[in-house]
């Protein structure tokens, strides 16, 4: 990532592709050559590109297109172009509620490559240097939603290293066979086998109390203007506004949180439009690649409350339905508001009828975000609190419970009376043996 191939590295090149070594003589005489022709191809480091192409171009004036192929295929392209499916080994996901994450490996690699992009040391990349990143890829595919301002900015716009790998936090979570492929543009140099791994299922997580995820994903519903939006522009640091505008597609935000014990997860933000949410949860595996999900809705709005209300108990039966019941959080938002008083007792008593904790009471007009996203995170960690329990749930594991229960007295019983016809068989028999 200097810019330039050494003796070494371009040496390491020609055995790839090769399988045969470059003598020093060899690799001075090109190096002659390249700088009488180009003479930007050569520098005090070593190989430019515009040398390393002018060498692969006099290959192609001669004829030699064979040699051409074979460096892009040792290097993973296929006919098209395009990687081949056996250079991508994605690791499978067995159910719906896996998700996949980066290893140390590649996020350690990730962290250099930054710190190589940043020439002028301000721990931020300016546009130029993220258009760098990609200048061996395809495309950017950051360009485009949902990665498009989906991560922290610096006041001048640059992308910090949180927001960095939160981005690629993101790409491997949504599309994790983009996030391999760009490793690889980018020349990932470890096995591209142990840059992604499977986590366990959530529903396994749940029942061990406990969870291994360094990235969660967040639901994020309610009524219009509760004060989603404001809730993902607050996590990314962007300034509150006051002007209204609806939001009519999905969207996310990402970034990096910092616990109080020291530890940090990447938290995913996911926002689904409020119109958007019956045909959301129609899909039977929505609740699947969810961590926990937030229901906000403005504190001095009854209808917002009403609505938020409705979405949450519609969270709740898909859950028990399809047995992927996630934590569940309440968010009061616009606290700077006069609260409507009634929804403030409703929601309390809702919260104790479900099992959950108490609304978090916001407002980011304000900048009081109450530690939202840390207890939005500590939820997630505990994924066996704070699943919402219906009443008819509740009153079909009475049943279930009285059905045990039932059978259970039952087995006893009849044991009981085996017994009892047991003994009553011996003693006749100590009376009269030879009956």
């Amino acid at each position: 990532m200097d810019g330039a191939l050494s003796d070494e590295e371009l040496n390491e090149y020609q055995v790839r592709c090769f399988n045969a070594p470059l003598q020093p003589a060899e690799i001075a005489r090109v190096k002659r050559l390249i700088e009488q022709k180009v003479p930007e191809g050569i520098n005090y480091t070593g190989l430019t590109f515009p040398g390393f192409v002018y060498i692969h171009n006099m290959f192609l004036k001669k004829g030699s297109t064979e040699t051409f192929w074979i460096v892009l295929r040792k290097f993973g392209y296929d006919n098209d172009l395009k990687l081949r499916d056996d250079f991508l080994p994605v690791p499978p996901k067995k159910a719906p509620d896996q998700s996949v994450e980066l290893t140390s490996e590649a996020i350690e690699f990730l962290n250099g490559t930054f710190r190589l992009l940043d020439t002028d040391k301000d721990r931020s990349l300016c546009p130029a240097e993220v258009d760098k990143l990609f200048n061996t890829a395809p495309k950017s595919p950051w360009n485009d939603a949902p990665y498009k301002d989906a991560t922290e900015k610096t006041s001048m716009g640059y992308m910090s290293l949180k927001g960095f790998l939160s981005q690629w936090a993101l790409m491997t979570l949504l599309d994790p066979t983009v996030s391999l492929a760009n490793l690889i543009y980018l020349g990932y140099s470890g096995n591209p086998a142990t840059a992604l791994r499977v986590t366990r299922r959530r529903s396994a997580d749940r029942k061990k109390q406990t969870t291994e995820r360094n990235v969660f994903q967040c639901y994020v519903l309610g009524s219009k203007n509760a004060g989603k939006s404001a809730l993902l522009n607050s996590f990314l640091e962007r300034p509150f506004s006051d002007r209204y505008i609806p939001t009519t597609v999905e969207r996310y935000a990402a970034n990096v949180v910092e616990l109080i014990r020291g530890t940090r997860k990447t938290l995913i933000l996911h926002e689904i439009p409020e119109d958007g949410v019956s045909n959301f949860l129609s899909n039977q595996n929505c609740l699947a690649a969810c961590d926990v999900a937030v229901f906000v809705y403005d504190s001095s709005d009854v209808h917002s409350w009403r609505k938020s209300k409705d979405l949450l108990e519609k969270v709740v039966r898909k859950g028990e339905l399809t047995g992927y019941r996630v934590p569940c959080l309440l968010i009061a938002a616009k606290d700077d508001l006069t609260p409507y008083p009634r929804a403030l007792l409703d929601s309390v008593k809702l919260t104790q009828q479900l099992g959950i904790e108490v609304p978090i009471h916001v407002s980011m007009k304000l900048d009081d975000s109450s530690y939202v996203y840390q207890k939005i995170v500590k939820a997630a960690e505990n994924p066996h609190l704070n699943i919402p329990e219906s009443e008819f749930a509740k009153k079909r594991k009475q049943q279930q419970r009285f059905f045990y229960q039932s059978l259970m007295f039952a087995l006893v019983g009849a044991a009981v009376a085996a017994l009892g016809l047991s003994v009553s068989r011996a003693r006749a028999i100590k009376k009269n043996p030879l009956s």
